[in-house]
């Protein structure tokens, strides 16, 4: 009897985003009764750059990276599996896109793990990698999305990406307000100049971020009419055969 395999993983996507979203708002509210930020609108990873609420940001968030690339990784077999040998600029696409997910994963675990007030270039460094990379996976799956549409792949990812995508370039058109540090605070105040501009980049970074998950929630469908089977083959093929068997016993 062929084995069940593992099914269920539309649950995968909802697991993620409540991980991310633990982080989020737990690392938010402790910071805000801490008097670590200001309540309207910090950075999220403002609100999760000092302890007690780090440690929550980012165990939960380390969590959700890893099963983001999961979900990515189950998102690129499907793909694969379909042998659109007739469109191979998909296999392309889907391949790299691949990569580039894992790049973004990795970025936001170094987010998670390099707060701010401690190692500033890192922590830039992977919001770049989340942000930047994962704008261009986003984009790589609205296209093959776009081009599969007639292969049960889901027809409204594209308008959900291209949501998520135009928050993420109002995000980064604010972003370099943050990064000159002669100026930067966690705490802002309404008559601080550039607080305007403070506040359209935190509210980009929020909604982006509510995008982001939203993207992975559109695999919920898709991942409905799939089923993981794990299958594990020895190296050396030949241990297991019935004649080196015999010749243990014999030996034995």
């Amino acid at each position: 009897m062929a084995p069940s395999g593992i099914g269920n993983l539309q649950f995968l996507p909802v697991v993620l985003g409540s991980f991310a979203l633990i982080a989020f708002i737990t690392a938010y509210g402790m910071a805000v009764h801490n008097g670590d930020v200001n309540a309207l609108w910090p950075y999220i990873s403002d609100a999760g750059a000092k302890p007690p609420e780090s440690c929550i940001f980012g165990q939960f968030l380390n969590i959700a990276a890893a099963i983001a690339f999961i979900a990515m990784y189950i998102h690129y077999k499907h793909v694969k599996e379909f042998n659109v040998t007739d469109m191979p600029i998909i296999l392309h696409l889907n391949y790299w896109s691949l990569w580039i997910g894992a790049l973004t994963c990795l970025g936001l675990s170094m987010v998670a793990n390099f707060q701010v007030v401690n190692s500033l270039a890192v922590h830039m460094t992977g919001a770049i990698m989340v942000f930047g990379l994962g704008m261009v996976y986003c984009w790589i799956q609205a296209i093959i999305s776009h081009k599969m549409r007639h292969q049960a792949m889901s027809s409204t990812l594209s308008s959900s990406i291209a949501a998520g995508n135009a928050s993420v370039a109002e995000y980064n058109k604010q972003y370099p307000n943050r990064s000159n540090m002669s100026r930067y605070d966690h705490k802002w105040k309404d008559t601080d100049k550039g607080y305007d501009a403070h506040l359209a980049s935190t509210f980009s970074e929020w909604i982006m971020s509510i995008c982001f998950l939203m993207y992975f929630l559109t695999f919920f469908r898709e991942f409905q009419k799939i089923t993981v089977h794990i299958h594990i083959r020895p190296r050396n093929a030949e241990i297991f055969s019935s004649g080196h068997q015999d010749e243990t016993r014999e030996s034995v």
